[in-house]
């Protein structure tokens, strides 16, 4: 596995999450720091890091004193929980239109969007563009649901978050993808960015019905990239 990149921890738990995905780690399994490592070229440290994201994300329990085991979940579970995520994320965004957006939040919106372009617009894209893609879209949606200030709504929503890529920062990437899935993953990236910017463009609109309608879509995507990473990598 590359490490000479960005975040090794981040990429850790990119390649995981896809092996875990596709069954090479499969449900009930064991999951070892020592054997991860070895498996992936890395040091202990950036997997102890990963198995912890990891087992927040609802991908791993605990099983013994120090060890992790796969958790077992559907398909069916993984699409309820990321349209759970849309509807509460689009509530929490509709809130935020009607109220009307601070200069601040438009701001910081804007500076995600900046961000985005600059990622998917590369000539090549790459494991390091999928940890800085996974990193600017959950701030931007932790932006708007922070903005919401409705705290139901944000409880529910960390709540779901616990289970498996059902947050917006369980992007899915990896290293070993082929031409052909890199090509499709790298076509959802830009989709995501576009909504992104329809979804800011609802906002300063104040279109809360349109905000609420493109947050819900736009978290579906996440499920086209899962089925990539789940048959075709």
């Amino acid at each position: 596995m590359a490490n000479g990149g960005l975040r090794l921890t981040e990429q850790v738990v990119l390649k995981l999450r896809e092996l875990i995905l596709n069954g090479e780690l499969a449900a009930g399994q064991r999951v070892a720091e020592i054997p991860i490592a070895e498996r992936l070229g890395v040091s202990r440290t950036p997997v102890r890091e990963a198995l912890t994201v990891l087992a927040q994300e609802g991908l791993l329990g605990v099983a013994g004193k120090r060890g992790y085991q796969v958790m077992s979940f559907s398909s069916k579970d993984i699409a309820d929980a990321v349209d759970m995520r849309g509807i509460l994320e689009g509530a929490a965004a509709r809130l935020v239109a009607e109220l009307g957006p601070s200069a601040e939040l438009l701001a910081a919106l804007d500076g995600c969007l900046a961000e985005g372009a600059r990622i998917v617009g590369k000539a090549r894209y790459g494991l390091d563009d999928d940890v800085l893609w996974a990193e600017m879209n959950g701030r931007f949606h932790r932006l708007l649901v922070d903005a919401c200030a409705n705290r139901a709504l944000q409880a529910a929503l960390a709540l779901n978050n616990k289970l498996p890529f059902a947050s917006a920062q369980a992007v899915l990437g990896g290293d070993t993808r082929s031409a052909k899935v890199a090509a499709q993953h790298r076509e959802v990236m830009v989709l995501a960015q576009a909504d992104h910017g329809q979804i800011v463009m609802a906002l300063k609109g104040r279109q809360g019905s349109r905000v609420d309608a493109l947050m819900r879509e736009h978290a579906r995507r996440a499920l086209f990239n899962v089925e990539l990473f789940k048959h075709g990598a």
